[in-house]
């Protein structure tokens, strides 16, 4: 709890372990929710309201404070710790004071806001009910915010665990929130719910930095340390409104085929971000700090990116050829209660398919752009991001306004722009430094590809002859097994062919074990592994 991790791997390690638990409760979240609303107009509105507040979060937290924040707190540090808690303390106070400027005017104008993003579908009392639930979420993002300062400051001293409980209790709270306020309140709940667990991600970070001795200061300037803020965020704030510019219109088309659709591009979404948010936002926030002081070292810059980028290779390719295979049993097991109907199941099942195709792209854009940032370069991820906006949207209206297709579409459009995404980023990133030799891009990349192949053809034999001719999968016992016992095969011969094919990360994971065996038999001995890793 109160220990530093200082290494790539360590930190990724918690921050992996993290987001698995948070992404599993996510999706505990999302099966009450569906059990208790089930797929109606209250729920598509419950999660339309989310979008704004949201949005004014990700833009303090996600476009600042993860990123720029943390290597200029860093330089601070280094200097002295008094001139850090300023410098901390000056972000605290501009960014509540933006939020309540920001926050205020869109309390104000909520009913309009949820009239213009469900394009006027909602009847009038749906409009009013997201209106006050926008309203209430807007408060819980104000204590998010601070809470997420704190979070940038103690992963910049290389403290992650915490940090890495704080999502989990936030969503422990969303979850208190669904099971036993819903029937008093109804879908006030679940947002009284993501209130508590903000003031739960809050109170949790608190006696470490207490123990940091933090002090906050009351002081409010755009000088020194702000300055270099407002330099560097306009970019960063830039591509993270587009990010979330894509989420809100993705959602406003999903109204515009049903208003049961956000439900499925919502459960799907959430779904496909699994392995993402466990592989690759983990691994990406690690390696911002490790990246960051070896920006003047294009070798070893390029040398601790590209060992990073092969590991979430290995990672996340076999995760989307499962997710894609497997996509019914999984969606049927996770969601799959009487409100849940099997149409339901079946048009979820199609988004995550389509979502999952760009599960390598998606989660290679998080390490680019922290490659980019590291470097200190916060434009070169939007100006690819404007560009990617633009087919997006295109694409999304041609497939659904001309073509007629459903909101799987809407997935493969996203798909299509993430793939675009990854490979101008990835020409840029190789341009800034200097080049990367096809070799070191291209070798590790065949060997994952051929073994998540074949580890797919083995998923999917036995899957339909398991379904056809042993299970019963109407049952939840019978589909339970069948997945596990898939799964584990597919696994098993994903691991058998990165061992065959020579690639170069099953060393390491089997290294990994044999630390543990080391470490649990207390014996002593010497397990080699990259240092920076």
């Amino acid at each position: 709890m109160f220990k530093t991790q200082n290494t790539i791997l360590s930190a990724a390690v918690v921050l992996a372990f993290s987001g698995a638990v948070t992404a599993v409760l996510g999706l505990i979240k999302g099966r009450l929710l569906v059990s208790y609303f089930g797929v109606s107009e209250e729920l598509s509105i419950f999660y339309t309201a989310d979008k704004v507040p949201n949005m004014v979060y990700s833009l303090l937290v996600v476009g600042i404070f993860s990123t720029v924040f943390i290597p200029l707190f860093t330089e601070k540090v280094l200097s002295s710790k008094e001139a850090s808690w300023q410098f901390a303390s000056q972000c605290i106070n501009v960014s509540v004071a933006f939020f309540m400027l920001l926050g205020g005017t869109l309390f104000i104008l909520a009913p309009l806001v949820i009239r213009l993003l469900s394009l006027d579908k909602f009847t009038p009392s749906g409009i009013a009910l997201g209106a006050n639930l926008m309203r209430l979420m807007l408060g819980a993002q104000l204590l998010l915010v601070v809470s997420s300062i704190f979070t940038s400051m103690l992963q910049s001293l290389k403290y992650f665990v915490v940090p890495a409980i704080a999502p989990v209790v936030y969503n422990l709270g969303m979850l208190l929130g669904t099971i036993f306020l819903s029937d008093r309140f109804g879908i006030y709940g679940p947002a009284l719910g993501v209130l508590l667990g903000a003031l739960f991600h809050l109170l949790i970070q608190l006696p470490l930095l207490k123990s940091l001795s933090f002090k906050w200061v009351p002081t409010f300037t755009l000088k020194d340390g702000m300055r270099s803020i407002l330099v560097l965020a306009p970019f960063r704030l830039l591509s993270v409104l587009i990010a979330n510019v894509i989420s809100v219109i993705e959602n406003t088309l999903a109204i515009w085929i049903s208003t049961s659709s956000v439900v499925f591009l919502k459960y799907a979404n959430t779904l496909q971000f699994f392995p993402i948010s466990f592989f690759a936002v983990s691994l990406s926030a690690a390696l911002l700090p490790a990246l960051s002081s070896k920006a003047s070292n294009k070798k070893e810059f390029k040398r601790i990116f590209l060992t990073s980028l092969h590991q979430m290779f290995f990672l996340i390719i076999p995760a989307s050829v499962m997710l894609i295979i497997l996509r019914v049993p999984i969606v049927r097991l996770i969601y799959g209660v009487s409100n849940f109907p099997w149409e339901a199941t079946v048009k979820t099942s199609y988004v995550l398919a389509f979502f999952a195709l760009s599960a390598l792209a998606q989660g290679s854009v998080y390490l680019l752009t922290r490659a980019f940032y590291a470097l200190k370069d916060t434009a070169t991820p939007v100006k690819v991001s404007i560009v990617t906006l633009g087919v997006n949207v295109l694409l999304s209206l041609f497939f659904i306004g001309v073509l007629k297709w459903g909101v799987w579409a809407i997935a493969l459009s996203f798909s299509i722009m993430s793939f675009i995404d990854f490979m101008a980023m990835l020409y840029l990133l190789a341009k800034k430094l200097g080049g990367f030799t096809l070799s070191d891009l291209l070798i590790p990349f065949t060997k994952i590809s051929y073994s998540a192949l074949f580890m797919g053809i083995l998923l999917y034999i036995p899957l339909k002859l398991l379904d056809e001719l042993v299970f019963d999968t109407t049952k939840t016992v019978n589909l339970l097994l069948l997945t596990g016992i898939v799964s584990i095969a597919g696994l098993a011969s994903y691991l058998f062919f990165t061992k065959l094919f020579r690639v170069e990360e099953i060393r390491l994971f089997y290294s990994a074990l044999g630390r543990i065996r080391w470490k649990l038999s207390n014996r002593p001995g010497v397990v080699t592994s990259l240092s920076e890793e």
